[in-house]
């Protein structure tokens, strides 16, 4: 087989496919986890029985797949949420986004507003439960629609030995599209 120059300037035999030399093999790495104050456990906990008891209400034809989530938000309330299938799959609702819709459904901003609060600071902490699942973090989508109300929000599920795993959302996504800024743009302060 001869070897093809192609126009990108990469070399490889006629008719293969282009290969790059850049490592491809990132190394990915869990973030170290927070520890939960004594303080909060209860609180946590509570959420984590929600995420729990939440999905148990799911709707998963297709998957049978079950997830709940529960978040928290910065007076207290407590709101829950469960995956809802569609048959399209695209318009399928994750738990995570409709336990947020409810709470804002339910004037979360508008309290959080009332109270001098920005959308960054309502939602403190969410939990996420999956009985097939090996760990409460939420996919990449939800991950995105959670960024709209700030990265320090905890993420939590249980842990082994009925322990509570704890990270931001910020740890989760390293490097998130800077709702922030986009805001500020849009709303004549950039």
């Amino acid at each position: 087989m001869t070897n093809e120059t192609h126009e990108s300037g990469c070399s490889c035999p006629k008719g293969d496919r282009i290969l790059t030399h850049t490592n491809r093999k990132p190394v990915i790495q869990t973030p170290p986890l927070i520890e939960v104050a004594k303080e909060d456990e209860p609180l946590y906990r509570k959420l984590i029985a929600e995420a729990k008891a939440a999905c148990l209400e799911a709707y998963r034809p297709y998957s049978q797949y079950n997830v709940g989530a529960a978040v928290l938000t910065f007076d207290g309330r407590i709101y829950r949420g469960c995956n809802v299938e569609n048959c399209g799959y695209t318009q399928t609702k994750h738990a995570e986004e409709v336990a947020i819709t409810s709470a804002i459904v339910d004037g979360a901003l508008a309290r959080a507003q009332a109270a001098g609060l920005s959308q960054f600071e309502v939602f403190l902490a969410i939990a996420v439960y999956a009985p097939k699942g090996s760990d409460p973090w939420p996919c990449c989508n939800c991950r995105q629609s959670l960024c709209e109300f700030g990265f320090d929000m905890h993420v939590i599920g249980e842990g082994p030995n009925d322990s509570i795993l704890c990270l931001t959302l910020g740890q989760l996504i390293p490097h998130p599209f800077p709702i922030a800024e986009v805001l500020a743009s849009v709303r004549g302060e950039r």
